[in-house]
């Protein structure tokens, strides 16, 4: 399915709705259909922003099962509206952990852990997004990238860390460990170019 926005391509595979329906019908704890939810509202949140912001409206935005994909017009690389525009993801995330907090606690609870690891200064997030932006704007482009990689692996070494003292404590929980090593391998790619591309 592809339909037009105002100037944004927005394409819809059939196979996301079907990933929808899969994660509705088959899980039972809800917990796969609260991730898509909370991931689709952080994918909103960064089209809010882009639509919100002068020029920074999306050319192109992918919804497929793989994650949505949002293809930014080139503009200005380290502008303010970039950092707008990747906290946004994080915010409505933040925003509905608030809003369903005391009567929907499951979604609050998925919503919050999407929102912290995506602003994590984690190359690869979208908090590492904004680091860079953030260190390019005081730095050389040599120093600033070295930084975000210090920052980044730092980040990732200190989850590491806390993920291994909660396996040893708890004896079989890996969750945070999985997190990690997922970010991990999501660092090494680059965030801060010319095209925004949203994943869950």
């Amino acid at each position: 399915m592809i339909f037009y926005f105002k100037d944004c391509r927005i394409k819809i595979s059939f196979y996301f709705f079907a990933l929808l329906s899969v994660a509705a019908l088959s899980d039972r704890s809800g917990i796969t259909l609260c991730g898509l939810i909370a991931a689709l509202l952080h994918e909103s949140g960064h089209i809010a922003a882009m639509l919100a912001l002068p020029d920074q409206a999306p050319a192109e935005i992918t919804l497929s099962p793989f994650g949505v994909r949002i293809e930014k017009r080139p503009l200005s690389e380290f502008g303010r509206g970039n950092v707008l525009i990747l906290a946004a993801g994080s915010g409505v995330n933040f925003l509905c952990a608030a809003v369903t907090f005391g009567f929907f606690p499951r979604f609050a609870a998925v919503s919050l852990i999407l929102g912290i690891l995506n602003i994590l200064p984690v190359e690869g997030m979208d908090g590492g997004g904004i680091l860079i932006i953030l260190l390019s704007r005081h730095s050389h482009a040599g120093f600033s990238g070295y930084a975000a990689k210090v920052i980044s692996w730092t980040t990732l070494c200190a989850m590491s860390l806390i993920g291994t003292y909660v396996l040893i404590v708890t004896k079989y929980n890996f969750t945070l460990l999985g997190m990690t090593a997922a970010l991990a391998l999501k660092s090494r790619k680059p965030t801060a170019d010319r095209q925004f591309n949203g994943r869950f």
